[in-house]
């Protein structure tokens, strides 16, 4: 890997290590559903990442897609945030069985 591609990759994972440590500290005084969005929001940016490394398949991309689908339900009833959040557990089962 060439030094321009450490030096990028490094950047892309500090600017995930900001935006968790920030959304922790913010976190304090929100709305407490707004912790399971930032987690589920801090997998799709991950997997952003490894997609820009060529480590892509077909498991994340599902994941990714659930995630980018559902998450602003966050905005609208804590039972839809519920819901979603629950089927995208439920939805990682089979993806576990699969091994790409």
């Amino acid at each position: 890997m060439s030094t321009r591609n450490k030096d990028e990759l490094e950047q892309q994972f500090f600017e995930l290590i900001c935006y968790m440590v920030t959304s922790a500290r913010n976190l304090i005084p929100e709305n407490k559903l707004y912790g399971p969005f930032r987690l589920v929001d801090a997998v799709s940016r991950l997997i952003d990442v490894l997609q820009k490394l060529d480590l892509e398949s077909p498991r994340l991309e599902a994941i990714q897609k659930q995630i980018e689908e559902g998450k602003y339900m966050v905005m609208e009833s804590d039972e839809k945030f519920s819901d979603f959040l629950e089927n995208l557990v439920m939805s990682l089962v089979p993806l576990m069985q699969d091994e790409k």
